[in-house]
């Protein structure tokens, strides 16, 4: 049929409606039940049929199971739930959602969820942004928030229910993210003097000679560590979703990396397989109830044993800033450097390689202007 006529598909009862309107698109129409009981006329319009017919299908199943879909006349709150539970798990990682979901539900929604999703305009996020610094959220958590909505509306305008993203139209906030601290080989070395009782004392050891992720260390298996051929293999980590302990994938594909055992670590390793129990889970490390270590819990370890020793705090991120500074100030190779650390890129590395001490820096200098003279 010609663009310019309406062509109309009839479908059985509680199957809904499509018709091609006179721009060409296709149109599904069906009706959905709310939980006050009341009947909502809902539309989706696209450009292909066959997509139209395919969304229309999967919100109506959704609406039979309680939870409905709703459109143009729904609120912004309405949308960011739908986003959260359809299309967002589609595309990040369950960390990743975790922290849009805690952005969606702190910020967005309490500002901006009554807010008719059509009708959401740059002044609002405005607003919203200048809501949180009254209340004193810093700059990082109001860029973050900015960039979810942000995010939230591209997707919906990939759906065709928006035609614009209001969130781009205003400036994400400056952010100047606070310099790194990190401990000098010295205090490393302290650490692991007071530390050596520790039943964590392999965690420890692992985190600050390799540069690991908490959740690389906590997700190694058993049969990830290659005694034979003196291989530490990294490829899986644990993560905290939910309050529960997950085992999920790595968080880049560089970060699948095979590692050498030291001689120390090596030793350790066996002292500590010697004493440990073998779980079902097949995990190097487990806490005093059989359970895998939650990361945030060796994390407040791991801060605690540091003022134990009397050194300055840094947390569980900044002990692999420090593995990295200390591969620089010991002239690593960058790429040799992005191999052990798992840097996606090498531009990361060298990011944290500019992070070398005053001392070193000095006598880089001093050699290379050797026998110079004015």
């Amino acid at each position: 049929m010609a663009v310019g006529s309406a062509s109309k598909s009839r479908r059985s009862k509680g199957e809904g409606s499509l018709v091609q309107r006179k721009d060409g698109r296709w149109m599904g129409r069906y009706t959905v039940v709310l939980d006050d009981g009341t009947k909502k006329r809902q539309s989706i319009i696209l450009k292909d049929r066959a997509a139209v017919l395919e969304k229309m299908r999967m919100e109506m199943r959704l609406a039979d199971k309680g939870s409905p879909v709703l459109h143009s006349k729904g609120t912004t709150g309405d949308y960011l739930a739908y986003w959260l539970k359809l299309i967002d798990p589609m595309q990040v990682r369950p960390t990743t959602l975790q922290t849009h979901t805690s952005i969606v539900n702190s910020h967005l929604i309490p500002q901006l969820g009554n807010i008719p999703l059509t009708q959401l305009k740059p002044d609002h996020v405005r607003r919203m942004l200048a809501h949180m610094k009254q209340r004193g959220c810093g700059g990082r958590s109001m860029q973050m928030t900015r960039n979810v909505l942000s995010a939230a509306l591209r997707d919906a305008v990939k759906e065709e229910i928006l035609h614009r993203n209001v969130a781009i139209l205003v400036p994400a906030p400056e952010y100047t993210p606070s310099e790194r601290k990190h401990w000098t080989k010295e205090q490393v070395m302290l650490f692991f003097e007071t530390a050596k009782t520790h039943q964590h004392y392999l965690v420890f050891l692992l985190l600050l000679s390799y540069g690991l992720r908490r959740g690389e260390v906590l997700g190694l298996r058993w049969k990830d560590i290659d005694f034979e051929n003196n291989i530490i293999k990294v490829r899986q980590a644990l993560k905290l979703i939910n309050y529960k302990a997950i085992i999920g994938p790595l968080k880049t594909r560089a970060s699948k990396r095979d590692l050498p055992i030291l001689p120390f670590i090596k030793e350790a390793l066996i002292a500590h397989f010697d004493a440990s129990e073998m779980h079902a889970d097949g995990l190097v490390f487990h806490a005093s109830t059989g359970n895998p270590i939650y990361p945030n819990v060796i994390a407040k370890i791991f801060k605690k044993q540091a003022l134990k020793a009397g050194l300055p705090p840094i947390s569980i991120h900044e002990a692999r800033h420090t593995t990295a500074t200390l591969l620089a100030q010991a002239w690593a190779n960058p790429k040799e450097a992005q191999s052990i650390l798992g840097h996606s890129s090498v531009a990361t590395t060298l990011g944290l390689y500019t992070h070398t001490n005053y001392e070193n820096t000095a006598s880089a200098m001093a050699a290379l202007t050797a026998g110079f003279s004015i």
